[in-house]
């Protein structure tokens, strides 16, 4: 008979549990450094930085080596090489977790500055390409403009000229008015006698022109009848 697997330990139960509900662990004061290099190699960025900004003791003893962990993975193993060069030639030992969060920061920057400097290059460029719109649309000018300024076509003196309702409603009144007052203007400009008489016009046409009298009416010839008779 095989015999049974040994039980884990109290110990060992509460570094597993801790593991698995490091989201919900914020500060460690009081742990054992021991336990602390079993528990905290599992967090994440973001645990990490979370433990350490509410622990009030030192973690960096444990979690420089992680420090330099986070920095390798975000900057390269190249890079992370060239600062531990400079601090061997140096002499000078620097936390990780400084280095981590130094580097983040002038890394932001200069994506800041490039962000900038592309939004501006953008905004240049739409800017140029609107200077080029309205310089085109000032210069073309449409035909049917021209011929309504410069005395071609039918432009403002024809009814569709009119796109203000009032202008259009003033034009159909005085156009209303010429029309009533026509046959009045026509009957004025019939010639009369010295006697207030109508008198009839002949147009008698020739060759090269065209001549006309003016004959009383029947009416008037009467008249000039009578008078011969005194």
């Amino acid at each position: 008979m095989e015999a049974e697997g040994k039980a884990p330990s109290l110990l060992e139960l509460c570094v597993r549990k801790a593991i698995d509900n490091l989201r919900r662990i914020e500060s460690v004061d009081g742990v054992d450094t021991a336990l602390l290099r079993r528990i905290l190699p599992h967090c994440d960025l973001e645990q990490l930085t979370r433990i350490e900004s509410r622990t009030a003791t030192d973690l960096t003893p444990v979690t420089d080596v992680l420090w330099q962990g986070f920095y390798r993975r975000q900057f390269g193993e190249e890079h992370t090489g060239r600062v531990v060069d400079r601090m061997q030639r140096a002499g000078a030992r620097y936390k990780w977790k400084d280095l981590f969060r130094a580097k983040t920061k002038q890394q932001k920057e200069v994506e800041d500055r490039m962000v900038e400097a592309l939004t501006s290059k953008c905004r240049a460029r739409n800017a140029e390409r609107q200077s080029r719109a309205i310089k085109i649309f000032t210069k073309v000018q449409p035909s049917s403009c021209k011929r309504s300024y410069f005395g071609g076509g039918s432009g403002m003196s024809s009814g569709s000229g009119y796109k203000n309702p009032m202008l259009k409603k003033a034009r159909m009144e005085v156009d209303i008015r010429a029309k009533m007052e026509a046959p009045f203007c026509r009957r004025s400009a019939q010639p009369t006698t010295s006697h207030g008489q109508l008198m009839r016009t002949t147009a008698i046409g020739r060759s090269n022109s065209t001549s006309t009298f003016a004959k009383p009416s029947a009416l008037n010839r009467t008249n000039q009848n009578n008078r011969s008779r005194f």
